[in-house]
C-alpha cells in the first residue's frame, strides 16, 4: 500500500514536472512555426502565371509590339519574308552585317528553309528544317548573319523561303553592301578607360578592347570540309566569351574585338587563351594603351558603369530568408530568368547574333531602370539568365524587387531568384599540364562561397528547405537547428512519459476500486 503510493507520488512530480516543459516547448514550436510560414514571407504579389500567358519570348514580344509591315488580310498563298530591323550603311567595318527577319509560310504550310543568295549565287542557309524538328506553320522570326562576298567588291543579297508547297519566295535587299578600305572602331571614350599604376608611372588603357593579328590562310581539313572559313571559326572563339568583331580585317589582317570591362591581367590572359584555342587564327594580340595626356583628348561622356559580377567580402551578408530560416545570401544581386523564345528558328542556339543581344539587353535594362538596378555582365554568355545588382538589401527586400519586375514585366521574367551562398574548403589547387580557358579567374573567397539560385516563389517565400537543404545554412543556425531537434524530441519523449504516467495513475486507481 505505501509502495503503491510512493509510485503515485512520484508519477505525480513527474508529470507536474512534465507539463509545463511540454506545453512551453509546445507554444514555442507552433510560434516559430507560424512566424516562418505566415508572418516572415513577403507579401505574395500577383505575379503573372507564365503558364497562363502565350509568352513567345521576349525579344518576339519587343518585335510584334514594334511590327513595321501591316498583317495579310487574305491567307496566302505563298510564304512571305518581311526584314524587321533596320540595316546598317552600306560601307562596312566588318565584313558581315546582322538583321532580323520574319517569314510565314503559306496557308496550311510549313516552313521548310530559309537560306540566302550574294550576288545571284547561293551562299549558306540560314534556316533548314531537320526530321522531327517542330513544324513552323506560323509568323516566325529569325536571326541573320550575312556575309560580304570575298570575290566582288559589292555584294547584293537576297533572302529565299521555301515552305512545304515547294513555293518560293524572293526578297532582295535593295542596298549593296561592302567593306570599308581602312576599317576603323570607333573612337574610345572616357568611360572605355582605366589607369594601371606601373613601377614607371601611370598608364591608361581601354579595358573593353583588344587588337589581334588574323590569319585567315589557316584552315583545317575538317573544317574546310564542312565549308567553314577562318572567319567563322574565330566568331565561334569569340562567341564562348561573348565577344564581339567590330572592326577588321584590315589590309594588315588586324581585327578589333570588343568584350565587357576587363582588368589589364585578364585581357593579357584572353589574348593567351585565343592564341592558344583558335589553331593559329589568331598569332598574337595587344592591349590598346594611350598616355594620360592623350586621354584628355577623348570625348567625354558619363562615367563608366560598373557591371562586374565580381563577388567581394562586403557583398555576403547573414539574414532571415523568408521559408529558408538563416542563411547566407549575396545582398546587392537579384536574378532573373527570361522567357525562351519560342517563336524563333532554331531557339537552341538562340542568341546568335549581336542584334539580337543589344535588343534583349536594351529591353533589361529598360526594366531594372524601377527597381534602380543595373544589369551585370561577364565575357561568357549567361543567356537566359541576367543578375541585376541593387543597393545593399535585406533578403525580404531583394524578394520584393524580384516580384516588382515579375509583376511589371511578364513578357521579359519568366522567374526571379535571390543568390545563397553555400561554403565549401578549398585547401589548394591541383596543378595539370593542359591549360584550361576560363571565362574569368576567380578568387580563392569567391571559389569557397559558391553561388545557388533560389527561387522566389509566388507566396513570397525563396525556394523550400527541400530544395536548398543545408546549403548556406551559419554554424550558429545550424547549431540552433540541431538544439532545436532535440528539443523537439525531448518534447515528444516527455508528451509520451506524461501519457504514461497519467495511465499508470488511472490503472491504479481502477484497481483499488
Amino acid at each position: 500500500m505505501q509502495s503503491d503510493k510512493r509510485i503515485t507520488a512520484m508519477s505525480k512530480k513527474e508529470a507536474d514536472r512534465a507539463d509545463p516543459l511540454c506545453i512551453i516547448l509546445c507554444i514555442l514550436f507552433i510560434y516559430f512555426t507560424i512566424c516562418h510560414f505566415l508572418v516572415l514571407p513577403v507579401k505574395a504579389a500577383e505575379v503573372s502565371d507564365a503558364d497562363s500567358i502565350q509568352i513567345e519570348g521576349t525579344l518576339a514580344a519587343i518585335l510584334n509590339s514594334e511590327r513595321n509591315t501591316p498583317e495579310p488580310t487574305e491567307p496566302l498563298t505563298e510564304p512571305l519574308l518581311e526584314i524587321v530591323t533596320e540595316l546598317p550603311d552600306s560601307e562596312l567595318m566588318i565584313p558581315f552585317f546582322e538583321l532580323i527577319y520574319a517569314v510565314t509560310p503559306s496557308e496550311g504550310e510549313m516552313l521548310k528553309e530559309v537560306y540566302v543568295n550574294v550576288n545571284g549565287e547561293y551562299d549558306r542557309h540560314l534556316y533548314q528544317r531537320a526530321i522531327g524538328e517542330t513544324k513552323v506553320m506560323e509568323r516566325t522570326f529569325g536571326e541573320a548573319r550575312l556575309f560580304l562576298s570575298a570575290d566582288e567588291q559589292e555584294s547584293r543579297f537576297e533572302l529565299v523561303a521555301v515552305d512545304s508547297s515547294n513555293k518560293r519566295t524572293y526578297y532582295p535587299i535593295e542596298q549593296s553592301f561592302w567593306l570599308s578600305e581602312n576599317p576603323e572602331p570607333p573612337l574610345p571614350t572616357i568611360a572605355d578607360i582605366s589607369i594601371l599604376d606601373r613601377y614607371e608611372g601611370k598608364i591608361a588603357f581601354v579595358h573593353n578592347r583588344l587588337h589581334l593579328q588574323y590569319n585567315d590562310e589557316i584552315l583545317t581539313g575538317i573544317n574546310e570540309q564542312n565549308g567553314e572559313t577562318s572567319l567563322d571559326q574565330l566568331l565561334d572563339e569569340l562567341s564562348y566569351y561573348d565577344m564581339e568583331l567590330i572592326a577588321g580585317p584590315d589590309k594588315n589582317e588586324r581585327v578589333t574585338i570588343q568584350l565587357k570591362q576587363t582588368p589589364y591581367r585578364e585581357l593579357n590572359r584572353f589574348i593567351y587563351d585565343l592564341e592558344t584555342f583558335t589553331s593559329g587564327i589568331v598569332t598574337d594580340g595587344e592591349i590598346e594603351e594611350m598616355t594620360l595626356a592623350e586621354v584628355d583628348q577623348l570625348p567625354k561622356t558619363a562615367a563608366s558603369v560598373d557591371r562586374s559580377v565580381e563577388f567581394k567580402r562586403h557583398m555576403l551578408k547573414i539574414g532571415w530568408v523568408p521559408g529558408l530560416f538563416f542563411r547566407r545570401y549575396q545582398d546587392n544581386v537579384v536574378g532573373f530568368k527570361l522567357h525562351e523564345e519560342t517563336i524563333f528558328l532554331n531557339p537552341e542556339s538562340f542568341p546568335e547574333t549581336y542584334l539580337s543581344k543589344k535588343l534583349i539587353n536594351e529591353k533589361i535594362d529598360e526594366a531594372v531602370a524601377a527597381i534602380d538596378g543595373i544589369r551585370l555582365e561577364e565575357n561568357r554568355l549567361y543567356y537566359p539568365y541576367v543578375q541585376i545588382a541593387v543597393r545593399g538589401n535585406t533578403p525580404r527586400n531583394l524578394v520584393k524587387k524580384g516580384q516588382q519586375l515579375l509583376t511589371n514585366y511578364p513578357e521579359v521574367f519568366s522567374k526571379g531568384y535571390v543568390i545563397i551562398r553555400g561554403r565549401q574548403n578549398i585547401y589548394g589547387y591541383t596543378t595539370t599540364a593542359e591549360y584550361k580557358r576560363r571565362w574569368r579567374v576567380r578568387s580563392n573567397f569567391e571559389e569557397r562561397n559558391y553561388p545557388i539560385r533560389a527561387i522566389i516563389n509566388p507566396n513570397g517565400t525563396v525556394s523550400s528547405l527541400m530544395d536548398i537543404g543545408w546549403h548556406g545554412v551559419t554554424v550558429s543556425m545550424a547549431l540552433v537547428i540541431g538544439f532545436g531537434s532535440i528539443g523537439f524530441i525531448v518534447f515528444i519523449c516527455e508528451l509520451f512519459a506524461c501519457q504514461r504516467a497519467e495511465k499508470r495513475k488511472r490503472n491504479r486507481q481502477s484497481g483499488r476500486n
